[in-house]
């Protein structure tokens, strides 16, 4: 999770491991992810969940949500060598982190960061169209689309054949 404070790398080992420059800190059994479950033209979101939180976590995590809402979050799966060497970490999800509810029951707080995938983005569509007014938005100054408006539905006559035939 990259923060305007710097960046948090956890691993679900019980043991640092560095890759590329990055130390991802050993998290083993201190919180959960949910299951990623892209599938085509269906795209959701992760939750991540923190539970057994202290008060004094609360109270960091209450002072500083604004920070978290549209921070980048990139989640890789790390392909390990036999004695525990990163031999490669491809990007398996990546997204915006949104909000961030906090649960209280009892003894125990839990606290959870929802993410929307970044692949939202491509189901969203595009606002621009192929008009004159967009193209100069763009590009000012270009003609490219200038005539299109006025050529919109006016049918295109080829030449007849009376045109070949007086070629003759």
């Amino acid at each position: 999770m990259t923060f305007a404070t710097g960046i948090v790398a956890l691993t679900s080992a019980n043991h640092d491991i560095v890759y590329a420059g990055v130390t991802y800190r050993g998290a083993a059994g201190l919180g959960a992810i949910s299951e990623i479950q892209d599938a085509p033209g269906d795209v959701k979101g992760l939750q991540f969940e923190m539970s057994g939180v202290t008060s004094e976590a609360i109270g960091l995590a209450l002072s500083d949500s604004s920070i978290v809402q549209g921070s980048p979050v990139v989640i890789r799966l790390a392909i390990l060598s036999d004695d525990g060497v990163v031999l490669d970490a491809p990007i398996d999800w990546e997204g915006i982190l949104d909000t961030m509810p906090i649960e209280e029951t009892g003894d125990n707080c839990t606290i959870a960061i929802t993410a929307e995938s970044s692949a939202v983005d491509f189901l969203r569509g595009n606002a621009l169209t192929t008009s004159n007014a967009d193209q100069q938005f763009l590009y000012p100054g270009d003609r490219a689309f200038e005539y299109v408006e006025s050529q919109a539905n006016v049918p295109i006559v080829w030449p007849t054949k009376q045109l070949f035939m007086a070629m003759r």
